[in-house]
């Protein structure tokens, strides 16, 4: 292995392997893991995306960072990323990527100008009243009932759980807490 001072070789096109023209991929899944992939046997593997087959399974692609509404179910977020400054993998991704909607310019270059032009921090984990802080002095608040509550939800399985409303699962031990407090503000519920 060769090893330097600094971070250049990150930024050097490697060789084209050997045979890549006669290969193609067949990535399982489309979350943030195998779209990056496919990304990268294109940029860095020099693999012609017309070979790269990404199957999903689901009528939706991305994975955990999907979200839709189920007729029967509602709306249903099954994950959600939050994007950080020391996510250099993805940075390094998104620096790849064109804009699809300004010529010349990436990903990272658009996501990178939006966070400058409109800035978005707060000091404060817990919000209420349109952004006050909550003054939760960082403590969930929980009590034993409530901590029970939240592991027989954790138990349960997602059929058991079709056609039920949050306060069939929780009560007000889990709901006035500050646990809900950071949960529903976290996400913007």
């Amino acid at each position: 292995m060769y090893y330097s001072s600094g971070n250049y070789e990150a930024f050097a096109r490697p060789k084209k392997p050997e045979g890549v023209d006669s290969k193609s991929a067949y990535i399982i899944g489309s979350g943030l893991a195998a779209l990056s992939a496919a990304c990268y046997l294109v940029r860095d593997g020099q693999m012609e995306g017309s070979r790269v087959y990404v199957l999903e399974k689901d009528p939706v692609t991305g994975g955990a960072c999907d979200g839709m509404y189920y007729t029967n179910v509602g709306y249903v977020m099954r994950g959600g990323r939050e994007m950080d400054n020391h996510f250099e993998c993805m940075w390094d991704l998104f620096r790849s990527v064109p804009s699809i909607e300004t010529e010349g310019v990436s990903v990272l270059d658009e996501y990178y100008r939006l966070n400058k032009a409109d800035p978005n921090f707060s000091l404060c984990r817990a919000t209420e009243n349109r952004g006050q802080d909550a003054h939760t002095d960082k403590k969930f608040g929980l009590s034993d009932k409530a901590c029970s509550q939240l592991m027989k939800l954790y138990l349960t399985s997602n059929e058991e759980l079709y056609n039920k409303k949050i306060t069939d699962v929780f009560d007000d031990e889990v709901l006035n807490s500050n646990f809900w407090l950071y949960w529903r503000t976290m996400f913007a519920f």
